[in-house]
């Protein structure tokens, strides 16, 4: 019996915040037993129910901190008791904590303005030299005018860690993903709009996003082209969680090269 992924994730975002959803509670919800639920959860949509009812919380606190909400309200309100553990799995997914969070926006959206603003087309993001690249073209709807698109090799589909590597870019075409390790990973895309709102740059739930849906192979992609279609947010798509800003401005300060 397939699981219907549509209704569960529908039913896991209107009940987050309302209790404590455990895995068997989701599970009897749908008449599944809890272990074939949760290998075929993660068989389906390549994240466990854990990481998606997580990342949900962590977008949820992301809004808030930019409402300027405090920290402690923040935590009681996507349902953490514990301080602790509500600014690991923050600091986690998004790579800082969540006071950490507040205090750096202004500058990181300063600095990721200037990049929007330069003459540079590109900056690469990676942590060790490989022999294996990919290129990939994106294609946007035509209302997206000017702005950067992230694109990035991640473990999971949820991009609530740091890629692979990844790439900070305005073009469209010929984008290059250099010297990726051997590995599995999901190719995943993102576009923000050139905005003077700093909101834009940190929540990312409604920018246009897509990927690959067939999980990479690298060295066995090493060469490949991929198209990846750029389209607004639907129900089921995961949070976009990685804080992109801090991850360019970190690339920036790393000195790599600037095409």
């Amino acid at each position: 019996m397939k699981l219907i992924i549509e209704d569960i994730l529908q039913y896991v975002q209107e009940n987050v915040f309302i209790s404590d959803l455990k895995i068997e509670d989701v599970a009897s919800c749908f008449g599944y037993d809890k272990y074939y639920f949760s290998r075929e959860f993660k068989k389906i949509t390549g994240y466990s129910l854990n990481e998606y009812t997580s990342s949900i919380k962590t977008e949820k606190a992301i809004e808030m901190i930019q409402s300027k909400k405090n920290v402690t309200t923040i935590q009681s309100s996507v349902g953490y008791s514990s301080s602790g553990s509500f600014s690991n799995t923050f600091k986690k997914y998004t790579g800082s904590s969540p006071k950490q969070y507040m205090g750096e926006m202004n500058t990181l959206y300063s600095q990721v303005k200037n990049f929007e603003t330069s003459a540079s087309k590109s900056l690469d993001y990676y942590e060790s030299s490989h022999n294996s690249f990919c290129h990939v073209k994106i294609d946007v709807p035509g209302h997206f005018q000017s702005g950067i698109i992230f694109i990035g090799l991640f473990n999971t589909p949820i991009p609530n860690h740091k890629p692979i590597v990844g790439l900070a870019t305005k073009s469209m075409n010929l984008n290059k993903l250099k010297n990726i390790p051997d590995g599995d990973y999901y190719l995943l895309a993102c576009a923000i709009d050139a905005s003077n709102n700093i909101l834009s740059y940190f929540h990312l739930k409604n920018c246009l996003r897509g990927k690959i849906n067939e999980k990479l192979s690298f060295p066995t992609c090493n060469g490949s082209h991929y198209t990846i279609n750029l389209r607004p947010r639907i129900s089921e798509d995961p949070p976009i969680l990685i804080n992109v800003a801090k991850l360019l401005v970190s690339v920036l300060k790393k000195d790599h090269n600037v095409e």
